[in-house]
């Protein structure tokens, strides 16, 4: 592979490149006096080389990396990275802290990226108006632009309803479609879909607690006789909210309902009023019933393991990060926002197996790796990133609980930077723009 020129584009009220900088230590190829080059995926333009950046306050400069093309006097540049999140009232919605973040990251690696809504996408142009990170004041402040169609779109739409309108919907067909496009994450995963896709497969079932669809069934009946303990979890649900817990006692049932406003706890005597009780808890949204797992506990509070798995700079599923979530006083999850805290994983291992941390450390990353390939597979789209929720027993024995197809942001602060790192190497491998090493 040729080497690239990583260097700056400057632009000018943020509407067109007027000059390209290449950095002075990673330009391994004299470039010619006037470029000519395609932006992103089409966008053709002719622009001067110039050795030094202006002290001008309306200029705004981008990192890029310039690759020749099999047309000795035409380059490619890139790669744009475009954000996919919804629109808002005055610009976006979505994490913009988590933005900033990645921005920042990419800038460090030489790779723009910039923030995209339905709204700034014409099928039609070699453009797309969207939004660049004006952070060098004291306030910061998102910018107007006008940048080349995507070489890479990374979905980040920000909840499920915005996500399945017409408009969010529209934008990603047209990425997909797009032949020089990568996008990758193109939709959030439901909880019994992702049960479905791993019951297929003999290596990932034995990892599955016994789960059914809440549907008021003969199967849900069979699930109570089994179980002592059942959890109810909205097949659409996040971060715990909404999950009812079942225990069977033997003076009846104890329901504990988990919701925004704190935990609501019920007991009833007979399994029918149970039954009616459940069903308007649940009304009419999707819910999955689950076996409940006794989980292993650290310093008498049950725990299980959060992980972040992402392709690297090869285009290959990493672990990058594992996670431990100590369940709060009387709650039903670990979920942090539902009184759960983090723990450090190496102490809590170590704590828990002794001798067998090793050994079960690597168990951990290798039963989730194997999932988010099957997973990957089964959905038959490009994934580059999922967040995991592994539980695990006593002695050793893991499940698989769920997975989240747009991560929140791990607050390990190792994990966090790799996170970053990691994404932005994948946005380059998927571009071909640079062979990238790991961070």
């Amino acid at each position: 592979m040729a080497l690239a020129n990583a260097g700056w584009f400057a632009w000018q009220n943020a509407t067109t490149p007027v000059a390209f900088i290449p950095h002075p230590r990673y330009s391994p190829k004299p470039l010619p006096e006037q470029l000519s080059v395609i932006l992103g995926i089409r966008w053709k333009a002719k622009i001067p080389v110039v050795q030094k950046r202006t002290s001008s306050s309306n200029t705004r400069y981008t990192p890029a990396w310039i690759l020749p093309t099999s047309d000795d006097d035409e380059y490619r540049a890139g790669p744009f990275v475009a954000i996919l999140t919804s629109d808002g009232n005055r610009d976006f919605r979505g994490n913009k802290r988590n933005f900033i973040d990645i921005i920042r990251m990419g800038r460090k690696l030489g790779v723009t990226v910039f923030v995209v809504t339905p709204r700034g996408i014409n099928p039609y142009t070699s453009s797309v108006r969207g939004y660049l990170l004006d952070d060098h004041g004291e306030k910061i402040r998102w910018i107007p632009a006008t940048m080349p169609m995507p070489n890479i779109v990374y979905n980040r739409i920000p909840n499920r309803l915005s996500e399945k309108r017409h408009e969010e919907q529209d934008a990603i067909q047209f990425f997909l479609d797009t032949p020089g496009i990568q996008l990758f994450n193109p939709s959030f995963f439901d909880k019994w879909t992702l049960y479905e896709y791993l019951m297929n497969s003999d290596e990932t079932q034995p990892f599955l607690p016994e789960t059914v669809q809440w549907n008021n069934g003969t199967e849900c009946r069979q699930l109570f006789q089994r179980h002592p303990i059942l959890f109810l979890k909205p097949v659409d649900g996040k971060a715990g909210l909404d999950m009812i817990r079942i225990i069977r006692k033997p003076n009846g049932y104890e329901v504990i309902h988990q919701t925004r406003n704190g935990k609501k706890r019920y007991h009833t005597t007979q399994l029918k009023s149970l039954w009616q009780f459940l069903e308007t808890l649940t009304y009419h949204r999707k819910y999955i019933l689950q076996q409940g797992i006794p989980l292993a506990t650290y310093r008498n509070r049950p725990f299980d393991l959060r992980l972040l798995l992402q392709k690297d700079g090869t285009g290959c599923w990493q672990v990058t990060g594992l996670g431990i979530r100590v369940a709060g006083q009387d709650a039903i999850s670990t979920h942090v926002p539902m009184g759960g805290s983090i723990a450090p994983a190496p102490e809590v291992l170590r704590d828990v197996f002794r001798n067998r941390q090793s050994e079960i450390q690597e168990a951990i990353e290798q039963t989730a790796l194997k999932i988010a390939r099957h997973i990957e597979t089964e959905k038959q789209c490009n994934l580059g990133e999922m967040s995991m929720d592994l539980g695990i027993e006593q002695d050793g024995r893991l499940w698989f609980f769920e997975a989240n197809a747009k991560p929140m942001k791990f607050d390990e602060p190792d994990i966090r930077h790799l996170s970053l790192a990691r994404l932005i190497h994948y946005c380059l491998y998927l571009s071909g723009f640079k062979q990238s090493k790991e961070a």
